[in-house]
């Protein structure tokens, strides 16, 4: 059985954090990406930094199937009213490739809508053509891209209208 719903914050943190962990590990291994070079990429988060960004408003969503977290995705209210940002959409290796990732960035986007939301923005490693093409088929559009001094790749600025 599949489902996607609301975290629940009191008992499923470090499920969460697992997840976000392990499901980002793999590009981070594929990248060259360490805690030392990308202190801040999801795959080397810890349980303060979540809450912080729980506490910070950042709604998340678990995929699970046969009652096991499998999936996330967490919303985030933008600068702008009308503003959302996608925040840590991930599916653990052994579960890619069955369309939860799609399901869960389709709750993401009803949960938007049901706030009004007119707009979603997303920032992704730009030299992670899998993932670009992936969100670019969904029906994302690139809106530009910047190197950071303090990372060792370019980040891809996404964006989809949902007006």
């Amino acid at each position: 059985m599949f489902e996607i719903r609301k975290l629940n914050k009191k008992t499923e943190l470090n499920d969460l954090l697992f997840v976000i962990q392990v499901s980002f590990l793999t590009v981070a291994k594929e990248l060259n990406l360490t805690k030392e070079n990308t202190p801040t990429n999801p795959a080397f988060i810890t349980i303060e930094k979540l809450l912080e960004s729980i506490e910070k408003n950042v709604d998340f969503f678990i995929a699970c199937e046969n009652n096991k977290i499998c999936g996330c995705v967490g919303i985030q209210q933008g600068k702008e009213k009308d503003e959302y940002y996608i925040e840590r959409l991930a599916v653990l290796p052994e579960y890619r490739h069955k369309q939860y990732g799609k399901k869960l960035l389709d709750k993401a986007i009803e949960e938007i809508k049901k706030k009004k939301g007119k707009y979603i923005s997303i920032g992704i490693i730009d030299e992670n053509t899998q993932l670009k093409n992936w969100y670019l088929d969904y029906g994302f559009i690139e809106k530009g891209s910047r190197h950071f001094d303090h990372l060792p790749f370019t980040v891809c600025f996404m964006g989809i209208d949902l007006k």
